[in-house]
């Protein structure tokens, strides 16, 4: 299936690795221009580089989605730049592991500051060119941790943190929807990348494994190949949903 992305301006966060590097590249793939930002500038150039040798249009840029100046200015160059904005992926985050007994304070400060507002000011950076344009996509990264309150790794904070995802995404799918913007979100289980595997020792992994019934833990192509899906116009008309892509946890 075509999805009709060639020349789509895309912004992703936390593209220097992992999840949102795997989301980057196949937009780059679908023939999107796609600006990796990550408050790691190398590894975001190092990303956009990888996307460029594959023929691809990427551009590397620094943003802590954590502070809505720098947010906005760095939206504003991009917007300078190439115009518009027809795609934002929200997939920056931060994982925390301790119980909410030991946990301090500035843990919360710091999941919620990431996490939460992170989509909150990259959201609001991107909405005066979509709905100037009367168009746009945004996708927001959640977890199944925030139906459950936390997860097979992260804690009782960091659920809670995509909890707030999960709730901003479905409020702004409403308020955006009449200025013809789509918001979605995408709400992974355990997937395998850098941040995650360092919380991992061998049998966690297997004690994860054993509770999905397709058996075996996500990839962040999983996530990717979706996000590509909701950010065509293939889903002009899904709006508001969080999407699981667990492998069939929740049904256990």
């Amino acid at each position: 299936m075509d999805l009709n992305l060639a020349g789509k301006v895309a912004f992703v966060t936390g593209a220097g690795s992992g999840m949102g590097r795997a989301i980057a590249e196949i937009l780059v793939k679908e023939g999107c221009r796609v600006h990796l930002a990550d408050i790691n500038l190398e590894a975001a150039e190092q990303a956009a580089q990888a996307c460029r040798a594959g023929g691809g249009r990427a551009a590397a840029v620094a943003c802590n989605v954590g502070d809505a100046d720098e947010v906005a200015a760095v939206i504003r160059q991009v917007v300078q730049a190439d115009d518009h904005i027809d795609i934002l992926v929200n997939s920056a985050g931060i994982l925390k592991t301790g119980s909410i007994v030991d946990a301090p304070l500035s843990d919360w400060a710091e999941v919620e500051r990431i996490n939460l507002c992170g989509v909150l000011y990259c959201s609001k950076a991107v909405m005066p060119t979509m709905i100037s344009r009367r168009y746009g996509k945004i996708i927001n990264i959640a977890s199944i941790s925030a139906f459950r309150g936390g997860g097979s790794l992260g804690n009782t904070l960091y659920g809670t943190s995509k909890a707030g995802v999960v709730a901003l995404t479905m409020g702004m799918a409403r308020e955006l929807g009449p200025s013809g913007i789509n918001v979605n979100a995408i709400a992974p289980a355990v997937t395998l990348s850098s941040m995650t595997q360092s919380f991992m020792d061998e049998s966690t992994h297997a004690a994860i494994i054993r509770r999905i019934p397709l058996g075996r833990i996500g990839t962040a192509l999983d996530t990717a190949t979706l996000s590509a899906f909701l950010a065509s116009d293939v889903s002009a008309f899904i709006s508001g949903v969080v999407i699981p892509v667990d492998g069939g946890l929740l049904t256990t």
